[in-house]
């Protein structure tokens, strides 16, 4: 029994851990994603140390429904921590006991944009006051009270009894927001300015820490991480060295012989191709078209005439791209990542995608979050790059050891069962 309640330790750690950590609880898809993300994380660390115990403890009174259902229970006990629970403790711990009265700095259009936020906060204690703006203005309607001009602040202070003070615009100056930042501490008011830096670049934004120092960036990297490098690293030549080793022999044996019948010539097939920041290498496949291909550029369409018949089903079951495990081995390639283009194609994409380049912020892979959603194959059309764009950044954006493995997993099924666009 002492066991049991040592594992349940570990569950009622993990949702402490959950009610301490932060939180996009005001975007529900943010929210549900973060929350998710963090919990199987959380999830995964727990059961790895039940496991443990149970390994060095040698425990074989522990039952094996309880052993498969902790990690369910686990998730879904931090999964409600994580999203839930924290904003009902936030709703009870204020919306009683205290109320802000909150004013608001800068213009009616910012203001406008930022009432969705204020409405939520409201069952919470905060109370919208009014509005004071640099300059006054009859141009739009306001939906809240216009209070005066920020010259006139010190007076709206005291006079409203303001406790938060929310500067919607960084653009006031420097000198000015020095000067609101001595009024609020004059007043006893808290003083908290909107982050609208993606309204100044036009992108998204974020705010990160860098020895000490803090920067701004245009999107999440997990991979600039060193610990997140050396992670994917390593499950790179985990997965590459057994298939180099045990497949690769017999698959070369194999499209030997298909290729003596088919169409003789060289086992492989080398292209150049653009790798991470551009630089250029060489790719490994197994030849699947004739040799008196004069028109490399050209992507494979379906029944195109330069592939032999043996090579057909070698594509479909990609069978062909087993060879690119040495450009994993070697450093060129990873398992998961964009999939590397010729810089001709490179050149043609670019034109239709702004930041189509962004790919090259890390290596290209085998295959990729763009290949096991659909987006593989000839490309038709700009929404087929656009498509594959978007799917790489978010890959980018947010890597994850799970993500890599679930790639991995639902490439295999697609060998498996190829999907159409597989030619």
């Amino acid at each position: 029994m002492h066991q049991y309640i040592l594992y349940n330790e570990f569950l009622l750690v993990g949702i402490l851990f959950g009610l301490g950590t932060k939180r996009h609880i005001d975007d529900p898809k943010r929210g549900w994603v973060t929350a998710n993300r963090k919990s199987v994380r959380q999830a995964f660390f727990g059961f790895f140390c039940v496991f443990l115990i149970v390994f060095a403890l040698k425990d074989n009174w522990i039952s094996r429904s309880f052993f498969f259902s902790y990690l369910p229970w686990f998730y879904f006990s931090l999964l409600f921590t994580n999203l839930w629970l924290p904003r009902t403790l936030e709703q009870w711990a204020f919306s009683s006991q205290r109320e802000e009265r909150v004013a608001l700095a800068g213009s009616i259009a910012q203001a406008s944009q930022l009432m969705p936020w204020l409405e939520r906060k409201r069952e919470m204690g905060v109370k919208t006051v009014g509005l004071v703006m640099s300059e006054t203005t009859t141009e739009m309607v306001s939906p809240l009270p216009i209070l005066g001009t920020l010259e006139q602040m010190g007076d709206i202070l005291r006079g409203q009894s303001i406790t938060q003070l929310i500067v919607l615009n960084l653009s006031v100056g420097s000198d000015r927001l020095r000067h609101l930042t001595e009024l609020c501490e004059d007043a006893a008011v808290r003083l908290i300015v909107l982050y609208d830096l993606n309204s100044y670049f036009n992108h998204t934004t974020i705010v990160f820490d860098d020895d000490g120092v803090q920067f701004i960036g245009f999107r999440e990297e997990p991979l600039e991480s060193p610990v997140n490098r050396l992670i994917k690293r390593t499950l790179d030549i985990f997965v590459a060295t057994p298939v180099i080793i045990l497949l690769l022999p017999w698959t070369s044996i194999l499209v030997w012989i298909l290729q003596r019948i088919y169409s003789p010539g060289p086992l492989f097939f080398a292209q150049r191709r653009n790798g991470v920041l551009g630089r250029p290498f060489k790719i490994y496949k197994y030849r699947t078209m004739h040799v008196s291909n004069d028109n490399e550029v050209r992507q494979a369409t379906r029944h195109d005439s330069r592939i032999f018949p043996g090579g057909i089903w070698l594509r479909k079951l990609s069978i062909d791209e087993l060879p690119q495990f040495i450009n994993v081995l070697v450093g060129d390639m990873s398992i998961v990542g964009p999939r590397p283009h010729m810089p001709e194609h490179d050149a043609m994409f670019i034109k239709v995608t702004r930041n189509y380049l962004v790919r090259r912020f890390i290596r290209p892979g085998i295959t990729g979050w763009a290949q096991v959603n659909g987006f593989r194959g000839e490309i038709h059309g700009e929404k087929d790059v656009q498509n594959r764009v978007e799917a790489d950044i978010y890959y980018i954006e947010n890597w994850s050891f799970s993500l890599d493995c679930l790639i991995v997993l639902k490439t295999m099924l697609a060998c498996i069962i190829p999907p159409r666009s597989a030619y």
